[in-house]
């Protein structure tokens, strides 16, 4: 398919970086154009701070610059992401109306000052209205343009800090979203047990923010976090739905961060498409790979990087310097699990402003820096495995591991024992053993349907209710699931309160224990001894039970809980509960999972090594495999039989050796 300028529409996988062309010379803007084709770019992220630009003056608006750019990109035949400008409010915006800007934690009542971003209150309905103007004339000078291929809604939404705005408007809405969610306040002082220290209220306006100075009660914090997550949605969806309406087979989405403030679920509910950003360096790379196993559970459609560091990170200092192949990897990454877009932050350095030493494309002069045949190579890359890429998915897996941002949040507002995160023990105690062990699990949330997996592990998961979980594990595990839970799993009511009938909400009746005591994972860690004799310390939490009608799979060997079982499983219906007190080294745990995996018939992607991605697809064009080498080392794999590199044309049979920071694309 081509439009009027005779250019074929570029096609996934897409391969470009943000540009800003409002803050360059008009005139350079060919010479930029051409070394963009040169570095085998096909899109390019504009306009998401540029509200000043598009409106310079209250109903006063100029489009003929991004017109300018979109139209001399698509006569390249480079397509264009466009961004609501919204983050960033021009100042006669907020000198005429200065309630829209935020309330802090800076002092009580005062309100941020215009020069950042994110300083708008996203529940003034001044601002509401606002940007609801500048999204709707964005959406109806563009939304019919054939190389714009999708939207992008402001710019990492999320609170300040987890805590957000304090303005009147957003008090006033909180003690209204109390009220639509408890009815009377009596149902709220029950539900978060305020007998204690006096602080039962009598009304909803009563209920305070939770500042940073105030030593505040853990479930107001809760609420107050899932509140600023509310809205922060509905904020999105305002404009989303005016971009849905006004354009033409153009996705929509949102550019998220890692950050926990906002649920990455329900912001994504309703918009077309996942977008995220991530700017992992060389010793954390392989963390990528967990959001974006994340990532691939909340949508069909595939997601796209929306921003990624080709070289190094910085404000006013340059930091986390990435040794050559890096790019390559990162590249790859997102395209192997499921992405059909990574683009660069950014494509020319900036040469003003709070972020000037960020790492690019092109340095502020305009000269390509160290990298530029790099994105050249990964260019030709995309193109090569283009057909094979876009006719095939990952290939599902019947093991699904759990992950809640509403867990993390609760995890941070009450870590349970001495410097407990719950993302850091996920990911490291979890996450990373399944990971090198070429398990590969689903990454999903509370919410998701279980009937794709035969096996779900569920580590730190507090409240079992999110996303009414409680009840259809119940069913699925009845059906012949095996569910891996533990430790502190089942231990908060949605409020973030204890259970007081037991320990656990329901956890006990299904696996047949009884929990004699808990200790915490401070200051000493506690042995856990296992059949064949040998000993290895636990973590995180030290739950010990007595069985009731459970199999022990592990004791503790010493301290309080000495001969309690650590580890038990137990028959419920046609599946099986295995109950985790406390987290086990992680080859220890990879043995009790690798027995539950292979008895359920689950077998690892691949013979590799633990520092390949080993990412199996499967399609109308085909099946096959795009290994990543992410840890800057040779790497080896094995094959089942003879394949060949889309990249290269070399076959390949028996044991392969991957260069570090290689990609295969195996067909």
């Amino acid at each position: 398919m081509a439009d009027d300028t005779g250019k074929p529409l570029p096609k996934p996988p897409y391969l470009g970086a943000a540009y800003y062309p409002e803050a360059w010379p008009q005139e350079q803007m060919d010479a930029e154009i051409a070394l963009m084709r040169a570095a085998g770019m096909n899109v390019m992220r504009m306009a998401e701070f540029a509200w000043a630009q598009m409106e310079p003056e209250e109903g006063r608006f100029d489009f003929a610059w991004l017109h300018r750019a979109v139209d001399k990109l698509a006569q390249a035949g480079i397509a264009s992401i466009l961004c609501t400008p919204t983050a960033t409010p021009p100042s006669w915006l907020t000198t005429r109306y200065p309630e829209v800007l935020q309330m802090t934690d800076c002092a009580e009542g005062v309100r941020t000052q215009h020069g950042g971003r994110q300083h708008a209150c996203p529940n003034n309905p001044v601002y509401r209205k606002l940007c609801a103007g500048i999204v709707t004339r964005l959406a109806k000078e563009f939304g019919q343009h054939p190389y714009v291929i999708g939207w992008q809604v402001d710019n990492e939404v999320m609170p300040i800090k987890w805590r957000g705005c304090r303005c009147p408007v957003c008090v006033s809405r909180f003690h209204d979203w109390l009220q639509a969610k408890y009815g009377a306040i009596e149902s709220l002082n029950q539900a978060w047990g305020l007998n204690l220290w006096s602080q039962a209220y009598h009304a909803f306006d009563q209920v305070p923010f939770p500042r940073a100075d105030t030593w505040h009660h853990p479930s107001l914090q809760q609420a107050w976090v899932d509140f600023q997550s509310d809205t922060y949605v509905e904020y999105v969806n305002v404009q989303a739905a005016i971009l849905q309406r006004l354009t033409v087979m153009q996705p929509v989405g949102t550019d998220m961060m890692m950050m926990a403030s906002v649920s990455h679920r329900d912001m994504n509910r309703d918009l077309d498409v996942v977008q995220f950003n991530h700017y992992h360096n060389m010793e954390n790379l392989w963390e990528s790979l967990a959001w974006f196993d994340y990532l691939r559970s909340l949508k069909a459609a595939a997601f796209w990087n929306t921003e990624t560091s080709p070289c190094w990170d910085g404000g006013t200092a340059a930091h986390g310097y990435r040794e050559p192949g890096f790019n390559r990897a990162n590249s790859w990454l997102p395209i192997a699990m499921g992405g059909e877009a990574n683009l660069y932050w950014l494509w020319r350095q900036h040469w003003s402003g709070q972020e000037l030493m960020h790492g690019a494309v092109l340095s502020s002069c305009g000269r390509p820096l160290h990298v530029f045949e790099e994105v050249q190579e990964i260019a030709r890359g995309f193109r090569a495995a283009a057909s094979f890429l876009d006719g095939t998915r990952p290939v599902l897996r019947p093991l699904a591991l759990h992950f809640s941002m509403k867990d993390h949040v609760l995890f941070d507002q009450q870590p349970m024992t001495r410097g407990f995160q719950y993302l850091r023990a996920w990911l490291d105690t979890v996450y990373r053993p399944l990971l090198q062990a070429q398990l590969r699990p689903d990454v999903i949330h509370p919410a998701a349907a279980l009937d794709l997996y035969r096996v779900v592990v569920s580590p730190y998961l507090a409240m079992l209710d999110e996303g009414g979980l409680r009840e259809r594990l119940r069913c699925w595990i009845e059906a012949g699931g095996t569910w891996v839970a533990g430790p502190l799993t089942d231990v908060r009511t949605l409020e973030g309160t204890k259970y007081t009938h037991a320990p656990f909400g329901t956890l006990e009746e299904w696996a047949g224990v009884h929990g004699r005591y808990d200790l915490p994972a401070d200051p000493r860690l506690f042995n856990v001894r296992w059949p064949d004799g040998t000993t290895a310390a636990g973590s995180a939490w030290f739950s010990g039970f007595e069985p009731r009608g459970a199999e022990v799979l592990a004791t503790y060997a010493d301290g309080p809980l000495a001969g309690l079982a650590a580890i038990t499983r137990r028959r419920m219906g046609k599946g099986q509960v295995i109950v985790l007190g406390t987290m086990p080294p992680p080859a220890e745990l990879l043995r009790l999972l690798g027995q539950v995996t292979d008895a359920a018939g689950i077998a690892p992607v691949a013979q590799a090594s633990a520092n390949l991605l080993v990412a199996p697809r499967a399609g109308a064009a085909g099946e096959g495999l795009v290994v990543v080498e992410f840890e800057n080392r040779s790497g080896s794999l094995t094959l089942d039989r003879p394949r060949t590199d889309l990249l290269t044309g070399q076959p390949h049979a028996g044991a392969v050796t991957v260069p570090p920071y290689g990609v295969l694309v195996l067909r």
